[in-house]
C-alpha cells in the first residue's frame, strides 16, 4: 500500500457535530488541517460515508479502527469527556482494524477532500 497523508482533525471534530461536551474545552484550535474547528467538523462529516456504507458504527469508531489498521501506528491516543466515550473507544478497539474494503473506500474519500 502506498503512502497516505493523514489529516489530523481538531479534538472532537470526529463527532461530526459542532456541539461540545459540557466538560470539554470550549474552544479548540485546529491541529493541522482546517483553519478552524467548524471546518474540521465539516471535513469529518464528509467521511460519514464510511458509516453509511456499514464499515463502522460511528466516525469515532472508524478513526480508532483506522489507526489499528496501520502497522506504522503503534499508539492511539483517545481524548474523552465521559465514561461513555471511554467505553465507545474500548468497544471500537475491540472490533479490530478496518477491512480492506473500508480502507479502499477511505482512500476514495480522501481524494475528494484534497
Amino acid at each position: 500500500m502506498g503512502t497516505i497523508a493523514i489529516r489530523v482533525l481538531a479534538a472532537g471534530a470526529l463527532s461530526g457535530s459542532d456541539a461540545r461536551h459540557p466538560i470539554a474545552v470550549p474552544q479548540v484550535a485546529p491541529i493541522a488541517s482546517g483553519p478552524d474547528y467548524a471546518t474540521d467538523v465539516r471535513r469529518a462529516a464528509r467521511l460519514r460515508a464510511l458509516v453509511d456504507a456499514g464499515h463502522a458504527d460511528s466516525l469515532v469508531e472508524a478513526a480508532i479502527r483506522f489507526a489499528l489498521s496501520r502497522e506504522a501506528i503503534s499508539t492511539v491516543l483517545v481524548g474523552y469527556s465521559s465514561l461513555e466515550q471511554i467505553e465507545l473507544a474500548a468497544a471500537s478497539a475491540a472490533k479490530g482494524p478496518l477491512s480492506a474494503a473500508a480502507l479502499a473506500h477511505l482512500e476514495e474519500l480522501w481524494r475528494e477532500l484534497e
